[in-house]
């Protein structure tokens, strides 16, 4: 569709991604009640480049139910490879705690 032709082994995999990995992600619900009652601290990242993403949309709706902000990070959904000490970086500063 775009980029030209894929080889075989990335469609097999794409294949598989979406009838088996996906479906199971989006049908998967968090114990809200648990999350709240737990007295740990719950940090929701989210790349600052995934803005209305599905992982955006559905890290934000988690917060929102958990009434908490999402912590942002650099980069996108894996802002982590894109960008590791950046990354890594702003992960040490959340670690340490407000």
């Amino acid at each position: 569709m775009f980029g030209g032709e894929r080889d075989p082994q990335h469609v097999a995999d794409e294949r598989r991604w979406f009838a088996h990995e996906l479906r199971a992600t989006t049908h998967w619900q968090p114990d809200l009640a648990l999350l709240r009652s737990v007295s740990t601290r719950i940090v929701v990242g989210i790349g600052e480049d995934s803005a209305e993403q599905e992982c955006d949309r559905a890290s934000r709706a988690l917060t929102a139910a958990l009434g908490i902000e999402p912590t942002m990070f650099p980069g996108g959904h894996t802002g982590f490879t894109e960008d590791p000490t950046a990354f890594a970086t702003r992960l040490r500063t959340v670690l340490a705690g407000p």
